[in-house]
């Protein structure tokens, strides 16, 4: 079998659980995934099925697009809700003050990586040695945020905003620098990836739509 396959992640599961499902699934043993997505989100994550992992690579580099939902007042280690509370802060600002915040964002940055990602050092993710209270110096990356949009508003503590941008980009971490540059604080409530390149949620999957398939095979 060959072939890419568009999966609806469900939020609980690390995108690797969710490629050894569909490897289990499917019975294949050269499968692959393509852009990582963490546990707490759901949403588009491209699974490559057999020669189709020689281009994982291409699929994994175009431009993402997510739906975000922010807490204000709020800060954990893991920059998501499922993290420790690390610090509070007071929600002060006006909805102009939010929308010419969140524009100041558009455009090329410097982005620092979390600790809690699936980067590699000495060859172990970041988040392992974020978990035993080890924190180590991480070389800015080159990201882009293409486009920044605000959705909803909740009484200002809470807001849903679409975020476009490159590769890379780690959209806890820029929460967080929103939070800040607001004189507060901000954590992922809810993440969800919505479109990778031209591909949109109307071609996703989900596991239990692979297994109906599988048994009319059978």
């Amino acid at each position: 079998m060959n072939g890419f396959l568009l999966i609806d992640k469900p939020s609980g599961i690390s995108s690797r659980g969710c490629l050894d499902l569909v490897k289990k699934i499917l019975n294949e043993k050269k499968v692959g995934h393509c852009g990582t997505l963490d546990p707490l989100a759901t949403g588009m994550l491209p699974i490559s099925i057999g020669e189709a992992t020689k281009f994982s690579y291409y699929v994994s580099s175009l431009p993402k697009t997510y739906n975000v939902k922010i807490l204000f007042g709020l800060e954990t280690d893991t920059g998501d809700i499922t993290g420790i509370e690390i610090c509070k802060a007071d929600v002060k600002f006006s909805k102009k003050e939010l929308s010419k915040a969140l524009e100041s964002f558009i455009g090329k940055q410097d982005q620092i990586p979390p600790m809690y990602s699936a980067l590699k050092r000495d060859g172990k993710p970041l988040y392992y040695w974020a978990r035993k209270g080890v924190s180590l110096k991480r070389e800015p990356r080159h990201i882009e945020v293409q486009g920044l949009n605000l959705k909803s508003v909740t009484k200002m503590k809470e807001i849903e905003i679409e975020i476009s941008c490159t590769k890379g980009t780690y959209i806890r971490a820029l929460v967080q620098s929103i939070g800040k540059s607001l004189n507060s604080a901000a954590t992922v409530l809810e993440l969800r990836r919505t479109h990778i390149g031209s591909f949109n949620e109307e071609n996703l999957v989900n596991k239990w739509t692979i297994m109906r398939g599988k048994k009319k095979k059978e």
